[in-house]
């Protein structure tokens, strides 16, 4: 069960219908999200695409991010995995990565020729 669950973790529902009903997760796929009312594992991983999450023996809420991050993103706030002691918590962590993700993004984004300064 548990591999079984890994791979829908981290990964919207809708690309694996089939592991989700086996799993009897397929209510998820219908239903919207506000961010507030995250509280399963489920829930974050359906948001947060880009992470790998899971819950430890512990009971402490993890998220480990798909792919590499390079060491200039590292410096500047980017996490390769997160924990955090609740559901909410771990969410409200992953969406301060996400802003700091999108102004390092918005830093690289190459500027326009037209608003390139001249001379």
């Amino acid at each position: 069960m548990f591999a079984r669950l890994l791979a829908v973790i981290g990964r919207p529902l809708a690309d694996t219908a089939a592991l989700a009903d086996a799993l009897d997760l397929a209510h998820f796929r219908e239903q919207p999200l506000e961010m507030g009312d995250m509280t399963t594992l489920e829930d974050i991983a359906r948001v947060h695409t880009g992470w790998i999450i899971w819950r430890s023996d512990a009971g402490r809420w993890w998220a480990t991010r798909r792919g590499a991050v390079d060491l200039e993103a590292i410096r500047r706030g980017c996490a390769m995995t997160l924990d955090a002691d609740d559901p909410e918590g771990l969410a409200a962590a992953l969406t301060a990565q996400e802003e700091v993700t999108a102004e390092i993004v918005a830093d690289l984004a190459p500027i326009p020729a037209d608003s390139a300064p001249t001379g």
